[in-house]
């Protein structure tokens, strides 16, 4: 919580329950005749933040565990992704990714994975043709 504008010099954080927040509140109204309350975005005190952290936290593991299978050398991952899943109802390309693309930064062994999410076709409400 932070007070402004900027003559006012008296800051809280990290307020986390509701009897910390009134005493912090009215001592500001007390002192001051006004408070200006915001809401705390530090990823500490925010849950959206915590869990985007997490996964990149879990993506980055992930990346870590994956060896070339030329080199050896952690970090065989995706550079590319290859768009062109074709429609269940037409056939038609769509913007559904069809492979990706993996490669090692060390000895630069490339390799392609079809259907990388379990799919070979799309959807028809993804399909540009069947739903424009």
């Amino acid at each position: 919580m932070l007070l402004h504008p900027t003559p006012f010099l008296q800051v809280y954080k990290g307020i986390t329950d509701e009897t910390s927040l009134l005493h912090c509140f009215n001592n500001l109204l007390d002192t001051y005749q006004q408070a200006y309350v915001e809401t705390d975005m530090r990823a500490m005190y925010n849950p959206t933040r915590m869990e985007v952290i997490k996964q990149a936290t879990e993506d980055l593991l992930q990346k870590i565990k994956s060896v070339c299978p030329s080199c050896n050398t952690p970090g065989y991952w995706i550079t590319n992704a290859t768009k062109g899943l074709p429609c269940s109802w037409c056939g038609m390309p769509t913007k559904g990714i069809l492979s990706n693309i993996y490669e090692c930064k060390s000895c630069l062994y490339t390799s392609e994975k079809m259907y990388p999410y379990g799919k070979e076709y799309e959807d028809p409400g993804y399909c540009d043709y069947c739903n424009p």
